[in-house]
């Protein structure tokens, strides 16, 4: 009888654990400017990553209000953050014509390619808790 409470214990803890929501805060630096917005896109999973129509969650902060965006109510797992600074509130990060960003832009995680857009597995990183990241936007050419 103990042996069956303590699975059923066990499994109970297990699946509040894996199903607790929590709160993420991204801080975010390098502003230049009080105009335009911040884009904040929310990645669950590789598959759609730097597609912002299909991010998990996707925020826009105007700039002249905040430099933080939180997403409320996410549960464990692994998640990536992309922000990007829309300077000329167009809801795109603009390029130049071979797509390098002209708008400062920045990723969780370390992006490893100094060429190329960031990868999911190097910007990913696992919440279990809510959690507090840092993300600061650079531009690649000024």
């Amino acid at each position: 009888m103990k042996t069956w409470l303590s699975i059923l214990l066990l499994t109970a803890v297990g699946f509040q654990q894996a199903y607790s929501q929590h709160d993420l805060r991204i801080n975010i630096s390098g502003v230049d400017s009080n105009k335009g917005v911040i884009a904040v896109a929310l990645y669950d999973s590789e598959d759609n990553f730097l597609d912002f129509n299909k991010a998990y969650r996707f925020i826009r902060i105007p700039v002249a209000q905040q430099h933080h965006a939180v997403f409320e109510h996410i549960t464990s797992g692994d998640y990536a953050v992309v922000v990007f600074y829309d300077k000329n509130s167009n809801d795109q990060l603009d390029t130049n014509f071979i797509g390098i960003p002209k708008e400062a832009f920045g990723t969780s995680g370390v992006s490893k390619n100094s060429l190329g857009p960031p990868h999911y597995n190097n910007c990913k990183f696992y919440v279990n808790r809510d959690k507090e990241i840092q993300v600061r936007l650079k531009k690649l050419f000024q």
